[in-house]
């Protein structure tokens, strides 16, 4: 019942979304019965959403992917994050390194 009272909240409730890109600019969302109603991108780079298109989690992880933050935090998921293209929980760490080039290392 909690899940269904969270999904009409979500639906009927009105917000507004700031992507803020790592240059400071942003991409202001607002959002209206779950449902993208207007953006506005002052950001300079192409935006893959429009009006009308619901808010999924491919929003998120758009945001994620392409380094704006959400609202002010951390628009990724702590296992989320990539270097390179690579997620940040699996990038070796030092002790790790010396097994992958174990003669690069002196101990």
């Amino acid at each position: 019942m909690k899940q269904y009272v969270k999904l009409f909240e979500n639906w009927s409730s009105e917000k507004i979304i700031t992507l803020t890109s790592r240059q400071g600019r942003d991409i202001i969302i607002t959002v209206r019965h779950g449902k993208i109603e207007e953006v506005d991108n002052q950001s300079g780079v192409r935006f893959p959403f429009v009006s009308g298109q619901l808010v999924t989690v491919f929003l998120k992880s758009w945001a994620c992917n392409n380094g704006f933050s959400w609202d002010g935090k951390d628009a990724c998921d702590p296992g989320e994050k990539k270097v390179f293209g690579v997620k940040v929980k699996d990038v070796p760490k030092g002790h790790e390194w010396r097994s992958i080039w174990p003669h690069k290392f002196r101990d």
